[in-house]
């Protein structure tokens, strides 16, 4: 009998190795998917800012426009002094209402950027943080304390090649929600274009129930910074 079922016995250990290759893959290709199901989770991308480009304030402030053509914001950032690194940074309503200021005093290309928002009775501590890595992507950070006395903080992933990116909420130091997206595009809104062609705008795209003012003035932050500094 034993040896009868040696054959079968034999079969096994030889279509064994096959399933264990086939399965690990199969896992592993199951897992990814799930990891990028993740990566992408979060509430619809439904409000939409546009800042033409590239940089340029012969007209003033740079302005960020709504989805449909009217001015939502301005922004403008001045260098009071760049060999000592200080800069500061104002996000105002299209009517030219202060919203608040960001002022950095290590505002130099490829090292360690911090911006803040000054101390006020009405300041929420806004934060941006930006990491240079040399020939690697940059890292970007931002945060703001809300209402309830709590710091809020977000990491903008943005690409390699340029500066498009995802936006997450940061829970517990990892990437949560997606919160909003970054891109450099080409549109052709009849309110942007005087003729046939696409202009090349860089858009912000981001939830209902996002930081809304803080991610327009975060996205203002990167053109320029990109503007002055490169990727």
């Amino acid at each position: 009998m034993c040896w009868s079922s040696k054959p079968f016995v034999l079969y096994l250990l030889a279509i064994f190795p096959l399933f264990t290759l086939i399965h690990p893959s199969c896992s592993a290709s199951h897992l990814e998917r799930r990891k990028h199901k993740h990566r992408h989770s979060g509430p619809p991308l439904n409000f939409l800012y546009i800042m033409t480009q590239p940089v340029d304030y012969t007209n003033g402030p740079l302005k960020i426009y709504a989805a449909d053509g009217t001015i939502a914001y301005e922004f403008s950032k001045v260098h009071l002094d760049s060999d000592q690194g200080l800069s500061t940074c104002e996000l105002q309503t299209g009517s030219s209402q202060t919203v608040f200021d960001l002022v950095s005093l290590n505002d130099f290309c490829a090292v360690k950027t911090t911006f803040e928002e000054p101390k006020s009775p009405t300041s929420k501590h806004r934060r941006v943080e930006i990491y240079p890595r040399g020939m690697l992507k940059d890292k970007w950070r931002f945060s703001y304390i809300d209402d309830a006395g709590v710091r809020q903080n977000f990491k903008f992933n943005r690409g390699f090649a340029n500066k498009g990116g995802q936006i997450y909420a940061q829970v517990n130091g990892h990437d949560g929600d997606l919160i909003a997206e970054l891109k450099n595009e080409r549109r052709k809104d009849s309110w942007l274009t005087k003729g046939s062609e696409k202009v090349s705008v860089y858009t912000l795209s981001c939830a209902e129930n996002s930081p809304r003012e803080q991610l327009i003035a975060f996205m203002a932050l990167v053109f320029t910074r990109v503007s002055h500094c490169g990727l």
